[in-house]
């Protein structure tokens, strides 16, 4: 049986690729596999969430499992809450994927996705028979939402909001009702786009799609914007010129603020590869130490863990403050963000400012089969003919996807007509494989 986690859990077209029985059959696995007693299991507001919510609920309860359904809430929630109350967290969400698209996404009792290991662990049991200890029950969670929301209250006491005008982009999914509410509550005035709970137009606005948020924020007269993604663990941050501002340069800005304030324990970030070299060279200016792990938020929380670090994330939004939450929240890293503005008494722009962007050249070449193309020759050839063109004025990362159907070719340095060549270069090698809609 090909492998089915991804970098995000398990992830493929609702009805197709992930259909009720393997939903079922996942959460008896993962009953099983992690020894769980009790689960908290959410979803964001695709169409096919309630149904495949049923499958995985029905799957739990076979192997004994009570679960508690809280409905669409963002899986940042249940990371946090699965902390204090539960043995396994689950999420039915597909995340930045688009609106056909639906995955299945577990927590462990400390609120991390699970680890390679805990995933193999969990594809072994699929097929197992339940355990002979009874059936679990299935029965509301309403109570998560306001705990969550006390949560976030609690982790930025005494910030206020009132004269902050702010464009909120709640990408049509699980933050759409939850985030307005904690903005407006703390006095702020808000221009909100995708704020409805929509499951056919998850995504399309949101950090995945900030074309809209970044009209929106100058046409507004608005001070900044945040979009987050459908399941709510990402965010990002347009300033009031409606310029984008990724996740590895506002964590390279608020770092050392962070530190001077006493609120990191050392004086190290955790970054992936795609993070840029312009954030990566101020925070060593500033005396951090920087550490680099394969791309997705599972890999940095881990490595965060693994290293006391207490900060890290990715371009993408997915910011990990480990003093709060162990995995990306992309309302409490807005919240936080928020707050830091206030101390510094400056606006976004002025507070990213001092971090350089290198150029960056990069496209995501849907193909046919990820693993047949990485390790075809010619690919590979292509591949070492780029890393020559760049030589020592820029790096290369040539990646499959973890959650789509695709190859990533991405370049970063200081000639960007290199940049491009040597992109070029790869994607032309991977046509052959290319998936042609």
């Amino acid at each position: 049986m090909p492998k089915l986690f991804g970098t995000d859990g398990v992830r493929g077209v609702a009805g197709v690729d992930l259909t009720p029985g393997l939903a079922r059959r996942l959460g008896r696995a993962a009953g099983v596999a992690l020894s769980a007693r009790t689960a908290l299991l959410a979803r964001d507001t695709r169409a096919s969430g309630p149904e495949l919510e049923a499958a995985c609920a029905s799957g739990l309860a076979e192997a004994g499992v009570e679960v508690r359904l809280a409905g669409v809430l963002p899986s940042p929630a249940v990371s946090h809450l699965v902390r204090h109350r539960y043995d396994l967290g689950v999420v039915i969400s597909a995340s930045h994927n688009p609106p056909p698209d639906n995955g299945i996404k577990f927590y462990d009792a400390q609120g991390l996705k699970l680890s390679p290991e805990e995933e193999e662990r969990v594809e072994a049991l699929l097929d197992a028979p339940p355990p002979h200890r009874g059936r679990g029950k299935v029965v509301p969670g309403a109570e998560s939402h306001a705990l969550y929301r006390s949560f976030l209250r609690a982790a930025v006491p005494g910030l206020a909001l009132g004269g902050a005008r702010i464009a909120l982009d709640c990408a049509y999914g699980a933050t759409a009702s939850i985030a307005p509410e904690i903005f407006r509550e703390l006095g702020a005035s808000l221009v909100l786009l995708g704020a409805e709970p929509d499951g056919e137009r998850i995504n399309s606005t949101g950090a995945a799609a900030l074309g809209a948020l970044q009209e929106g924020v100058p046409a507004a007269g608005a001070d900044l914007g945040i979009a987050f993604d459908g399941d709510g663990d990402r965010a990002m941050f347009v300033d009031h010129q409606g310029q984008v501002l990724e996740g590895d340069r506002l964590i390279a800005a608020l770092a050392p603020l962070l530190w001077r304030r006493g609120e990191l324990a050392s004086k190290a970030v955790v970054f992936t590869v795609l993070s840029n070299m312009g954030a990566e060279r101020y925070l060593l200016d500033q005396g951090f130490r920087v550490v680099r792990v394969p791309v997705g938020d599972r890999n940095v929380s881990w490595q965060m863990r693994a290293e006391g670090i207490e900060l890290g994330g990715e371009p993408s939004g997915h910011v990990v403050f480990a003093r709060h939450a162990p995995t990306g929240d992309g309302i409490l890293t807005a919240l936080l963000v928020l707050r830091a503005l206030q101390r510094a008494t400056t606006p976004l722009q002025a507070l990213v400012a001092p971090v350089p962007v290198y150029p960056q050249a990069r496209e995501d070449v849907p193909v046919t089969d990820r693993n047949e193309a990485m390790v075809c020759p010619a690919v590979q050839e292509a591949i070492a003919e780029a890393e020559r063109m760049l030589g020592d004025r820029g790096r290369l990362v040539v990646r499959p996807s973890g959650t789509q159907l695709l190859i990533r070719v991405f370049a970063e340095g200081t000639d960007e007509r290199a940049l491009h060549n040597a992109v070029g270069t790869v994607v032309s090698s991977l046509e052959r494989f290319r998936t042609h809609s």
